[in-house]
C-alpha cells in the first residue's frame, strides 16, 4: 500500500489570558464530553484510557476521580487544563464543580501530564455543550499559555491509536518524527570460534508513513488548543 501524502491548513489565532472580571457565566447547570486518551503501561505498552469531564452547578471546585489513583503530576495538569480552557471559552467556572474521571482498565495508576491536551479540549467541548470527533486520539501536555507540549512515548502510543482503529493520532508539533533503537546482528569467527555480537543503531522514522502505510492512520502535529478545538470539535 502506497503512502499518500495529505496536508490539513489551520487557521488560528492563540488566545490570550482574560482576567476573571472578563469571563462570562456559563447558563447551563450540567454537560459533560468524554475523550479517549493514549497513555503508556508500566510494562511500556500504548493503551487507550477514557477521560471524563463532567460540569455542574456547584462550588468552583475541581474534583477528581482517584480509581485509579491519579499522581500528582496528572493533578497539577488537570488544573492546568481547566484554567486554559475557560480562558479559551471565555467563562468562569468559578459557580461550577468540574469533576475528571480517567477509566484505565489495564492500569492502577495514571501519571503523567500527557493527557493534559486531551483533557483540556474535553473542557472546552463540555463548557459549549459540543461533542468530540470519534476517530481521533491525542496526546500531549497542556501549557499554561495554550501551547501543546511534548510527550515521551509517542512510537507505542501511536500504535495503540492505530490497533484500537483510530483514523488520526495528534501529537506536539515537532514529534512526527521519532528515533527508535533497532535490534543489529554482527558475527567474527576465528579458528575455532564464533563470536556474535548485539547492538541497537539508531534509526529515524517518519510516524506518519509507517501508520498510514500498516493502517492508514495519520499522524498530525498540533502546536496549541486552538488547533486541536478546530480539529477535534464538532457541533
Amino acid at each position: 500500500m502506497g503512502f499518500i501524502a495529505s496536508t490539513i491548513i489551520f487557521e488560528y489565532s492563540l488566545q490570550k489570558p482574560f482576567s476573571r472580571n472578563e469571563l462570562s457565566k456559563p447558563a447551563f447547570k450540567e454537560r459533560s464530553a468524554e475523550v479517549p486518551v493514549v497513555a503508556v503501561s508500566s510494562d511500556g505498552q500504548g493503551v487507550i484510557c477514557k477521560a471524563t469531564v463532567e460540569i455542574a452547578d456547584g462550588k468552583g471546585r475541581v474534583l477528581f476521580n482517584t480509581n485509579p489513583f491519579v499522581e500528582p503530576d496528572m493533578q497539577y495538569s488537570i488544573e492546568t487544563a481547566k484554567n486554559v480552557a475557560e480562558s479559551f471559552a471565555k467563562v468562569s467556572l468559578s459557580q461550577k464543580d468540574v469533576v475528571y474521571s480517567v477509566e484505565a482498565p489495564k492500569a492502577l495508576l495514571v501519571g503523567g501530564p500527557s493527557a493534559g491536551a486531551a483533557i483540556c479540549v474535553a473542557t472546552i467541548a463540555a463548557i459549549e455543550g459540543k461533542s468530540l470527533r470519534s476517530n481521533v486520539a491525542i496526546t500531549g501536555t497542556i501549557q499554561s499559555n495554550g501551547s501543546i507540549g511534548h510527550v515521551g512515548g509517542i512510537l507505542e502510543k501511536a500504535q495503540a491509536a492505530a490497533e484500537n482503529g483510530f483514523k488520526y493520532f495528534l501529537v506536539p508539533k515537532g514529534q512526527k518524527e521519532v528515533i527508535f533503537y533497532e535490534r543489529k546482528e554482527s558475527e567474527q569467527r576465528g579458528r575455532g570460534f564464533l563470536i556474535k555480537k548485539v547492538y541497537y543503531e539508531p534509526k529515524k522514522v517518519d510516524l506518519n508513513e509507517l501508520m498510514y502505510e500498516q493502517y492508514g492512520m495519520q499522524v498530525i502535529e498540533i502546536e496549541n488548543i486552538s488547533q486541536l478545538a478546530s480539529f477535534v470539535i464538532v457541533s
